[in-house]
């Protein structure tokens, strides 16, 4: 695996006084841990973690990874949403980058977004961040230019949408490259993206969305055929937001979407708080369009740090790898921008933090789908209502069932020893701590 260089330069001192700050291994004993559904993306985040960066920092470099090793779902060319703990500041907030329509500018022009990745991660590092923008991007960059071993969490993606990857240039170049699909262990490899990757380690966001390489985006957008213009580019902001809060205990709930719904029926008990929000999820679920949520491409992680920082996000692409269409001179395949694929999802990412004292409890973000968001409202009842509680919930098939969770139960930073990691094995990824 590529070593990440996690030189010196933090903004911030560390709790540990040591010399190897920035480098991995710096951070002994418990340094918090990662769940997502790539493995090597999980390798490079923890590393973070061991090298002292925050849970931000190594949510920023695992969602980079992602877009090339699983940029299925977590392409430069979508977006996200998180929610963020900080304990420092003791604030827990909504930082949406969900990507957005572009502008239709003819009417024959497939539907593509506003990629939301650049400015949403630079959002996340620069407010919650420790280690230097450079640093969190340098897996990324060198996985693209000179290529990675794919997982199996990539390969049943590409193996599941191969129609798709055929239809589309852009994709069948990475994907199939020389009319062959990639198997577990192939390299692949992308250097235009690791070119953009560079630009925007080097740069930062603001030449991708606002100088002369965004309207250079913006044209080859078009002149493939997709939605998008230099003024889409320049606008583009990721949103600061409050979370939807629910008392559980002592403790508090902070979701990232509230339900659509307003009531809904008593298949979870209804007599908590949290049982009758969960409730009206189930409701969203059961009014959605199953054919569309199915078919969306999305994941979800989970970061903890040693100080008990947390940040979940549910990454996307709206569809399974996006749209098949963008700026193939720069690597860039875009979220698809259809309507109802762009819809924010049916259960966002959540994060369980004391408010009194902020210690942190819980967190988990899956995929979305009717059958991960039912998942992810089944797995709350039983770990914060009461073992039974969703008993009577209906587990729905439609789409992948993927939910990550990271709970520590009886709380942390004073008892780290409670912190379980739990990656699902439905979505092929790993569970990274120490």
């Amino acid at each position: 695996m590529t070593a990440i260089a996690m030189a010196a330069g933090l903004a911030a001192c560390s709790s540990d006084n040591t010399e190897n700050l920035g480098q991995i291994g710096a951070v002994s004993g418990f340094l918090g841990g990662v769940v997502a559904d790539e493995p090597r993306a999980v390798r490079i985040a923890r590393d973070v973690l061991s090298a002292g960066g925050t849970a931000a920092d190594a949510a920023v470099a695992l969602y980079a990874t992602m877009t090339v090793t699983k940029s299925s779902v977590a392409g430069i060319g979508g977006g996200g949403v998180c929610v963020v703990h900080d304990r420092q500041s003791k604030k827990v907030e909504v930082l949406d980058f969900w990507p957005r329509p572009g502008t239709r500018t003819a009417d024959s022009q497939t539907a593509t977004t506003i990629p939301g990745v650049p400015r949403g991660l630079y959002a996340l590092s620069a407010r919650y961040g420790r280690l230097q923008w450079p640093q969190l991007l340098s897996a990324a960059e060198q996985y693209a230019r000179l290529g990675v071993p794919v997982s199996r969490s990539m390969v049943d993606d590409i193996e599941a949408n191969r129609d798709r990857i055929e239809a589309s240039p852009i994709l069948r170049d990475v994907f199939m490259p020389d009319g062959n699909t990639l198997q577990v262990g192939d390299r692949i490899r992308s250097v235009n993206l690791g070119a953009l990757l560079t630009s925007l380690r080097v740069k930062g966001p603001g030449e991708f969305y606002n100088g002369a390489l965004g309207a250079q985006i913006a044209t080859a957008v078009q002149n493939a055929g997709g939605t998008l213009t230099a003024e889409d580019m320049r606008d583009y902001k990721p949103q600061w937001k409050s979370a939807t809060e629910v008392k559980v205990g002592n403790e508090t709930l902070y979701l990232a979407y509230p339900p659509r719904a307003e009531s809904g029926r008593a298949v979870i008990d209804a007599s908590t708080e949290l049982g009758a929000v969960l409730n009206r999820y189930l409701a969203d679920i059961d009014a959605a369009d199953s054919n569309v949520q199915s078919n969306t491409g999305r994941s979800g992680f989970v970061v903890l740090d040693r100080a008990a920082n947390a940040v979940a996000c549910m990454t996307t692409m709206n569809k399974p790898f996006g749209a098949g269409l963008g700026a193939d001179a720069f690597g860039l395949n875009l979220a698809a921008g259809d309507a109802d694929y762009a819809q924010t999802p049916l259960m966002g990412p959540a994060l369980m933090v004391n408010p009194f004292v902020f210690e942190y409890y819980y967190g988990i973000a899956g995929t979305g789908t009717p059958a991960g968001a039912t998942k992810q409202i089944a797995t709350m009842a039983e770990d914060l209502i009461e073992k039974g509680a969703a008993a009577n919930v209906p587990m729905n098939s439609d789409g992948k069932p993927a939910v990550n969770i990271v709970r520590c139960l009886e709380g942390t930073p004073p008892h780290p020893e409670s912190c379980q990691f739990i990656a699902d094995p439905a979505g092929g990824g790993m569970a990274g701590t120490q």
